[in-house]
């Protein structure tokens, strides 16, 4: 590739004779400020000399005394590319060169005090000081990912490599040549039918009715079309629902543990956040904050809002039974308060029959339902969907307008024909059988490895269990100290309200069975380093 530089020529004057030291003097400038970069191709001197309008010998005399002082260098048949230069290092220049470069380019005046003088720029909104203040460690991508790491035990991240890439392929292919405008299309046919009304912003209606259909009968989630929104990600949706739901400084009530991510979004819009207990058979039901009786003069309950993970709890890894799925939805009735249901993995049911969506218990249209394909297809098939109240549907509409107004097109077609082909349901079969194996192998593993010291927790459903570590055990450091030898791990401890547990969360999607289990064995001198430490420390107090 050639580049387009920005060069601007002075031909005033005396100031034409130095066309020449112009070019060297800008293009010499480009590459040390790091405009330009060692590998990047200069234009051939015949094109530069066109666009700039000077003779070819001009801009090559440039070029060659950029060569003579090592910034660029050429090719035989290739042309002109800067060359190396490290930091701390600068090429060797003759004084001939110096005296070019200062008279080819004087440094602008400054203003009396410029330089102590601080640039002035607008203050930041009480929204952004919120999101500087708030703690990222175990939110995904934004504690470090798994940058070099060989060993990636993120408990987000699938198994990219099994998605069928030639049958999807084969569905995108033939959706482009069906209709090479077929993205449009689908927009002007959706506008047209549903000219000034709100709901045309949700998404594509084809993948609406695609998704609402297989969420039926896999999920048993209520729901017809026009209650789908199809966004980039679930924490999208989270940031449409505080901004709609919370006001600031009200609670919002969460698993505690759970996913940092969902409390990204909400204290972003000032919420506080209102831990609640999980235990082994999930969200403990009695522990959520009663209304008062407004017979005896009380309020009710001022928290409105509770995400909750029923199907895989985030981060412990339980089911919620089903008695306590009911008492939820009556709790929610009895305090006048929405629930959000992330069901982030729960068509990967690994053991036993799946339970019923809380979606699918809610009889009365109260339960916000958020799903994402990000681990039942690819990492990076980063489309998600949430199946709202009706009494939401316009708001959530509104806000989208005011936002991004709607994901990508291409995409959520192509989503609708893989599960109206039965890829979707083709592919999760297959996975849940190597999700098993994988699971397996990693339990396994941790028995014979760390059968002393950690204590798995249950894996019926998704990609990830849970290492609890013996109490005290710092598992920030040990994460810290485990990507320092090439494994991607996320601690449990950060994703705590109150009473923090320390812990491991490790995924088993992104690794085969061997990979897992070498993984593992790697992972076991530093979790006993760990723990040897903490019991040292006790007895020496």
């Amino acid at each position: 590739m050639t580049l387009d530089l920005l060069i601007t020529l002075d031909r005033s004057g005396a100031a034409a004779e130095g066309l020449t030291r112009q070019i060297y003097a800008q293009l010499r400038q480009a590459i040390l400020s790091g405009r330009l970069r060692a590998g990047d191709r200069l234009p051939p001197s015949r094109a530069l000399a066109g666009e700039l309008d000077v003779a070819r010998l001009t801009v090559a005399t440039a070029y060659d005394w950029l060569r003579a002082e090592g910034y660029v260098a050429g090719r035989v048949g290739a042309g002109t590319f800067v060359a190396p230069v490290f930091e701390g290092y600068t090429p060797v220049e003759t004084d001939q060169a110096v005296e070019r470069v200062e008279t080819a380019s004087q440094p602008l005046e400054r203003a009396p005090g410029a330089e102590t003088q601080p640039p002035l720029r607008p203050p930041l909104t009480a929204w952004a000081r919120r999101i500087q203040a708030i703690p990222l460690i175990g939110a995904g991508s934004m504690d470090g990912g798994a940058s070099g790491a060989t060993f990636d035990f993120r408990p987000s991240v699938g198994a990219a490599d099994l998605f069928p890439w030639a049958r999807w392929r084969r569905i995108v292919a033939w959706q482009d040549a069906a209709d090479p405008l077929a993205e449009l299309r689908a927009q002007a046919r959706e506008s047209a039918a549903r000219a000034g009304r709100w709901d045309a912003l949700l998404g594509p209606l084809e993948t609406r009715a695609a998704i609402a259909a297989w969420l039926r009968r896999s999920r048993a989630v209520r729901c017809d079309p026009d209650q789908l929104l199809i966004a980039s990600s679930v924490q999208q949706v989270l940031a449409l629902l505080a901004r709609l739901l919370v006001e600031p400084g009200q609670p919002l009530l969460v698993e505690d543990p759970s996913y940092i991510g969902f409390h990204a979004a909400f204290l972003a819009e000032g919420a506080a956040l209102r831990g609640v207990p999980v235990d082994a058979s999930g969200i403990r039901v009695e522990a959520l904050p009663e209304p008062a009786d407004p017979a005896a003069g009380g309020e009710s309950a001022d928290a409105r809002l509770l995400i909750v993970t029923p199907s895989h709890q985030y981060p412990m890894g339980v089911t919620l039974s089903l008695e306590r799925r009911v008492a939820l939805i009556e709790w929610a009735r009895r305090a006048g308060a929405t629930l959000v249901e992330d069901d982030y993995d729960g068509e990967l049911r690994l053991e036993g029959q799946p339970l019923e969506a809380l979606r699918g218990l809610d009889e009365r249209d109260e339960v916000i339902y958020l799903g994402t394909f990000a681990k039942a297809l690819y990492p990076a098939g980063r489309l998600a969907f949430a199946a709202l109240p009706r009494w939401l549907i316009e708001p959530v509409a509104r806000a989208r307008a005011a936002s991004d107004r709607h994901p990508a097109w291409r995409d959520a077609l192509a989503i609708a024909r893989f599960i109206e082909a039965g890829e979707l349901e083709r592919h999760l079969a297959r996975m849940r059988r190597v999700y098993r194996a994988r699971r397996d192998a990693l339990v396994a593993a941790l028995r014979e490895e760390l059968g002393e010291i950690v204590q798995v927790g249950p894996a019926e459903a998704g990609i990830h269990l849970l290492a609890l570590l013996p109490e005290g055990t710092d598992d920030v450091a040990l994460a810290e100290r485990a990507r320092e030898q090439g494994l991607a791990i996320a601690p449990l401890s950060p994703h705590y309200q109150a009473q923090a547990r320390p812990g491991l969360l490790l995924g088993f999607g992104a690794m085969g069975e061997e990979q897992l289990a070498e993984g593992v064995r790697r992972l076991a001198p530093l979790a006993r380093a760990a723990a040897s430490g903490l019991q040292s420390s006790e007895r020496g107090g």
